[in-house]
């Protein structure tokens, strides 16, 4: 389990599948998934009886802990690091807010993001993450460039919503990048 400022990642449990196959087959949300059909419960439940066993796949619940109202944690999202490559050390990093169909917020995304991106560089010992945006996602695409993700390459009319094409950016961040945003950030924070 991933923890930091009330936030948390666990893994993502049989039980959870309902309320992803919920948020996963969300018109608002589906349009920024690679994958463009609905899924049943039982394609989630094969999705999840195959990602367990593979090493490529490291994927969390993001929950939140309400303990004024009760014990139990609120699912809101979840965060992944997918296609791991061991041999080249990177990984597709991917998030979501579910719970009410968010996609991206202001308070809960941001941390999420961090606890992600620490397990990648960190845990997992990667030198690169990276991500695939399509062109329709601005909030996305802002979200990582403000926390320092470059834009490596942009493939031209790669993915069909709505009877238009669009392009799709691929992103990434080094290892080394990684570590310099942070000593950024502490340099800031230490400063009156």
């Amino acid at each position: 389990m991933l923890e930091k400022d009330g936030i948390t990642l666990r893994a993502i449990e049989k039980e959870d599948l309902p309320v992803l196959q919920t948020w996963r087959n969300d018109e608002n949300l589906r349009k920024y998934f690679r994958e463009w059909r609905d899924f049943s419960l039982t394609q989630k439940e094969k999705w999840y009886d195959q990602m367990i066993f593979d090493d490529r796949f490291q994927m969390f619940v993001i929950e939140s802990q309400d303990k004024m109202f009760s014990k139990k944690a609120t699912m809101l999202g979840v965060a992944g690091i997918t296609y791991v490559d061991w041999v080249n050390r990177h990984g597709d990093v991917h998030f979501y807010i579910g719970k009410n169909g968010q996609w991206i917020d202001k308070t809960i995304a941001p941390v999420a993001f961090e606890i992600i991106l620490d397990y990648g560089f960190n845990t997992m010992n990667l030198n690169k993450l990276w991500a695939e945006i399509y062109q329709i996602d601005s909030l996305k695409l802002k979200f990582f460039m403000q926390r320092g993700f470059n834009v490596d390459a942009s493939l031209r009319e790669h993915y069909y919503y709505q009877g238009q094409y669009y392009d799709s950016h691929i992103l990434s961040m080094l290892k080394k990048e990684y570590d310099e945003e942070l000593q950024k950030s502490d340099g800031d924070s230490s400063t009156p």
